[in-house]
């Protein structure tokens, strides 16, 4: 009398069988996670408070992030016409946003920004910029900005006396970049540059070498914080958080090199200076700020140089008017 054994009959099955069998329960697999996260995020949609502005969330994880990726102008205009022409709510990276559109909206933004407002980072950010836990992230207070501004740094009046010494650094890397060459990449010369001035003027760094070791690191960062957030290997985020830790290693060298300056009498002529005699921050606090500092002033001001370098090479009518100077 036979009886039937089922797993006589799997270790039968072919090689090819197998691998099938394997390839369609892991496809069963993703599709039973992705609708039980789609049927969790329409469900929770449709619970959140009336008060909030029109707007969707798109899908589950990504939101609507690709939409907008693919055509930012677009993404704003339809959604616009679609939910209201002053404001709407949306979804990057699983984070809840809401984008304030017009004139106006942007006024009621900036002139209530210390009372209906305050400084947020996405977690995805948090982990790149952030030296402790994100758990422990409460933002940019007063504190932070009337620091920076007490000595005068970031006044117009007070750039006068980084004049000359940017002018110094400009013409150095001119020489280094530009002197002698039929043919100029720009953006890496713009890259160079912005970076030399940010970490003289943010840090105190002077050695040009020290620079040149940090633009790939800042690079990294700069293309991770503009992906997708996922923490794995081969992605842009991730060898962005390796970055992150290479140049936040290097700002707590510099901390420590400040302080050892400062006992022997030297001048504060450097924001990280002045941050580290104000004596309320700790070290990582003072490199989450400066890390934060030099990446906003980084790809955004090489990117405009680099524009504007090709725009008047297009038109020689405003070059030479601006060879000129008139």
């Amino acid at each position: 009398m036979s009886t039937y054994n089922p797993f006589l009959r799997l270790k039968l099955l072919s090689p090819r069988n197998r691998n099938f069998m394997e390839a369609f329960s892991l496809a069963i697999a993703f599709l039973v996670i992705f609708f039980t996260l789609s049927f969790f995020a329409f469900r929770n949609a449709s619970n959140v408070d009336t008060n909030l502005p029109p707007g969707g969330s798109g899908w589950p994880i990504v939101g609507e992030t690709l939409d907008f990726v693919i055509n930012p102008e677009k993404f704003i205009s339809d959604r616009m016409k679609k939910h209201s022409p002053d404001i709407f709510r949306t979804n990057f990276f699983g984070e809840k946003i809401v984008i304030i559109c017009g004139p106006n909206g942007h006024r009621f933004l900036f002139s209530n920004e210390d009372k209906h407002f305050k400084p947020y980072l996405p977690k995805g950010i948090q982990k790149l910029f952030l030296f402790s836990s994100p758990k422990t992230y409460k933002g940019y207070g007063n504190s932070d900005v009337k620091l920076l501004r007490s000595p005068g740094f970031l006044k117009p009046e007070a750039l006068v006396n980084y004049v000359a010494g940017m002018d110094s650094i400009i013409q150095k890397q001119l020489k280094t970049h530009l002197e002698g060459k039929a043919e100029v990449k720009i953006y890496p010369f713009s890259r160079s540059i912005t970076l030399t001035l940010a970490c003289r003027f943010f840090l105190g760094i002077e050695n040009p070498e020290r620079v040149v070791k940090l633009l790939g690191p800042f690079d990294e960062v700069t293309h991770g914080m503009h992906s997708f957030p996922f923490n794995i290997p081969g992605t842009p985020y991730y060898y962005a958080l390796k970055a992150a830790k290479v140049i936040r290693k290097e700002l707590v060298d510099v901390i420590a090199e400040r302080k050892a300056r400062l006992t022997l009498g030297a001048p504060i002529h450097d924001v990280c200076t002045t941050m580290i005699v104000g004596g309320t921050m700790s070290v990582e606090e003072i490199t989450d700020r400066m890390l934060g500092f030099l990446v906003a002033g980084y790809a955004t001001v090489a990117t405009t140089i680099t524009f504007f370098m090709k725009f008047v090479g297009e038109r020689p009518d405003i070059y030479h008017k601006i060879l000129s100077g008139n």
